[in-house]
């Protein structure tokens, strides 16, 4: 579905008019701080929440993944900043978001580190 390339999953956190296109959405993701041809994917989600569009891209171009929920609307915990923001979520959690489900992540795991090991001192 999804380029396997993406390094990261960005999520804006206000409105958007869902009338733009390629263009608009990426001048958002550039607005955002983000660049969906070196590996972001930036989620939006329309103002009823009945909406999602992911634009990902690679060198070659741009993809734009649109879900539409016929059956209601996406039951998730967003509010709608009034200024442009965004906040990372991981892959499988956008997998949860197209598949409908809600989700509230309240904490990561931190990620694993290899520390070097130190020698035993006789």
């Amino acid at each position: 579905m999804l380029p396997s390339l993406i390094r990261r999953v960005l999520i804006a956190q206000h409105r958007i008019d869902f009338r733009r296109y390629f263009d608009g959405l990426l001048a958002e993701a550039y607005r955002l701080g983000a660049d969906p041809y070196a590996g972001d994917c930036v989620v939006f989600l329309k103002g009823d929440h009945t909406q999602l569009r992911a634009l990902a891209g690679d060198s070659l171009g741009l993809f734009l993944v649109c879900r539409r929920f016929e059956g209601g609307a996406l039951r998730a915990n967003f509010t709608f900043a009034r200024d442009p923001s965004c906040s990372t979520i991981t892959m499988a959690e956008l997998s949860l978001l197209f598949e409908g489900a809600s989700f509230t992540v309240h904490r990561h795991v931190r990620e694993w580190k290899k520390t070097a090991i130190k020698p035993l001192s006789p």
